[in-house]
């Protein structure tokens, strides 16, 4: 069975979520998980365009516990930094094509961590350089392909792949059995839930009531956020 895991760099919601998705795909080696990257911020907006972060973050930590570092406290306090979902994207992508399927999970947690606990750019070349090393990636090879794909100003394919299997909010969690789609994720905030989510699905063969667009989840208009 393939699982497709969608997420957003830059998402708050994506960033608590993984705390029980890796878990869940620990337990289950039988899955095979396609991650792709979503496009959540595309406008130049600066973090001051968006108030309500420091609350929903709140939220988050709550749910799921993660913690939200000083750098990255101090990146909404001062609110200039502009975040930018495609570059995050060619970054990601990049460091997956060197890494195997069963890492993409975790990188996704790592491009979070580089954000949401040390405050760095997800466009920054040295980021994405840190990330690969901290895999022991031929870090300045990764870094080329970085700003050379960067510099060829197009959008990320994962973002057409995204919406052709028709994402709109993030994370997006699905279950592919012969071809349909089954939306795994639910209003999952528990390893516990996604277990029962997915022997719902493979025991009745039924979509959840959810939907993809659950109160924890962001919108791909950039709604819902909050």
């Amino acid at each position: 069975m393939k699982v497709y895991y969608i997420f957003d760099s830059y998402c708050g919601w994506c960033y608590g979520f993984e705390t029980i998705l890796k878990a869940f795909i620990e337990a289950h080696p039988e899955l095979e998980v396609t991650v792709l990257s979503g496009r959540l911020f595309m406008d130049g907006h600066s973090l001051s365009a968006f108030p309500y972060m420091s609350d929903t973050n709140k939220r988050i930590a709550d749910m799921f516990g993660v913690e939200f570092g000083k750098p990255y406290l101090n990146l909404l306090e001062t609110g200039s930094m502009v975040p930018d979902s495609n570059d995050a994207a060619i970054g990601f992508g990049v460091l997956r094509s060197f890494l195997p399927k069963g890492e993409h999970v975790n990188l996704a947690s790592k491009m979070h961590e580089a954000f949401y606990l040390d405050g760095k750019s997800l466009s920054d070349v040295e980021t994405i350089g840190s990330i690969a090393k901290s895999y022991d990636l031929p870090a300045d090879k990764i870094a080329e392909e970085f700003i050379r794909i960067s510099e060829e100003g197009k959008y990320h394919p994962d973002f057409y792949e995204a919406r052709k299997i028709g994402v709109t909010s993030f994370p997006t969690l699905f279950l592919e059995i012969n071809g349909k789609h089954y939306d795994l994720k639910g209003s999952a905030i528990t390893l516990n839930d996604l277990e029962e989510n997915l022997n719902i699905i493979k025991e009745k063969g039924g979509i959840l009531n959810d939907g993809y667009n659950t109160p924890v989840a962001c919108n791909i208009d950039g709604t819902g956020c909050s």
